[in-house]
């Protein structure tokens, strides 16, 4: 009988597409989502109870979920912190052999973003389990989701604000790379991965070069207009203040201010992944 492999934040981009991934290798796939749609699926949010039933008869775990909707430091760490920790728990209970937990290259000591903070505090709590952490970086393909979406939206405007003028370094995953590593992550060593594992191009992007990429596939071009990091995030911060929800928070801002400036590679190279340079195509392929 094939394994059953659970993955949470399933109807999300990168979790859909390893659950995807995972039923084209034979795999059986139980997804742990809000709404469920198959006979397999289960309910599960985080920061709420965790049915005993979710994961019985469970040989992986791949934790992909995470709540973006919170804001503040307590209920960040209610939601998808002690919300991760009681999901490890129900795993280990479970007996469940291996845990995978999809974590970010926002993540690093020192982070100032409270995303990359709660990920560092999951992470210790996969590590003490047995389990393995990977720290995708910023996901890309021609599908339009995530940021990397919003970016191309972004890239079309004629006058295009750059925070600080865009000079951020990113390390580019592409989904189909990350995915491929994760589903292969089932099957690690877990014990001789001591570290997280980063997923993503060694080779740092700036900001504006992504966005000028994606303009210049379109057959578009903006006149970037540079607006101070302080500046914007003050806005932000305001707009949170007065009980709005802009489409980007104040702390993807961080996260974007502040990007992890040293990446490990060395588990990657270990392991012999390897990704594909974002410069090297088609932006939007």
């Amino acid at each position: 009988m094939s394994r059953l492999v659970a993955v949470t934040g399933a109807a999300g981009w990168l979790g859909s597409e390893c659950a995807a991934a995972l039923r084209a290798a034979g795999a059986r796939v139980r997804r742990l989502t809000r709404v469920p749609q198959d006979r397999e699926d289960v309910a599960f949010r985080l920061g709420e109870p965790v049915d005993p039933a979710a994961l019985s008869g469970v040989d992986a775990l791949i934790h992909a979920a995470h709540d973006f909707s919170v804001r503040g430091w307590p209920e960040m760490r209610r939601v998808n912190v002690e919300g991760s920790e009681a999901l490890l728990r129900a795993a280990e209970a479970a007996g469940v052999r291996r845990v995978v937990f999809v974590s970010s290259i926002s993540a690093y000591e020192g982070c100032l973003s409270l995303y990359g903070r709660a990920k560092l505090e999951i992470e210790v709590s996969t590590a003490a389990r047995g389990g393995i952490s990977v720290r995708p970086g910023l996901l890309y393909d021609r599908s339009g989701r995530g940021m990397f979406g919003a970016l191309t939206r972004l890239s079309r405007r004629t006058f295009l604000p750059l925070i600080d003028g865009g000079r951020q370094p990113l390390y580019l995953a592409h989904v189909g790379d990350v995915r491929a590593a994760i589903v292969s992550a089932l099957d690690w060593d877990a014990a001789a991965q001591k570290v997280p594992v980063t997923l993503a191009h060694p080779e740092p992007v700036t900001l504006e070069k992504i966005l000028r990429e994606q303009a210049r596939a379109q057959g578009r071009s903006f006149i970037a207009v540079p607006v101070p990091g302080g500046l914007a995030l003050a806005g932000l911060r305001a707009l949170e203040a007065a009980g709005l929800r802009p489409r980007t928070g104040s702390d993807s801002l961080i996260a974007l201010q502040n990007p992890n400036p040293r990446p490990d590679f060395s588990a990657q190279t270990r392991l012999g992944l390897s990704f594909r340079r974002f410069l090297d195509q088609s932006p939007t392929a």
